[in-house]
């Protein structure tokens, strides 16, 4: 099953970290374990994010088996629930 998160993406350009947000969508039989990731917390909470977000943002790193590593917009909490909620079929009558 897959989920749909909003993946925050780092890159540098003219020397200064600039942040992007891109939504993908993730195969959660690849994913291997969340973390929450307080340091870009703390990055937002500073305004030193330069993107418009709500300071009350959590943000979520993904392992994923291939061994890499992905952060996300949401609490570790709110993925799981979405994982959880990925595997359920509607029934139709």
């Amino acid at each position: 099953m897959f989920i749909k998160v909003i993946r925050l993406i780092e890159r540098w350009s003219n020397g200064e970290k600039n942040y992007y947000l891109h939504e993908v969508s993730l195969n959660t039989n690849h994913i291997a374990f969340l973390s929450e990731n307080v340091e870009i917390k703390s990055i937002l909470m500073e305004g030193k994010l330069n993107i418009d977000l709500n300071k009350k943002a959590d943000f979520t790193d993904i392992k994923l088996s291939s061994g890499k590593e992905i952060t996300v917009i949401g609490s570790a909490s709110v993925i799981e629930s979405k994982i959880i909620n990925s595997g359920k079929k509607i029934l139709r009558g």
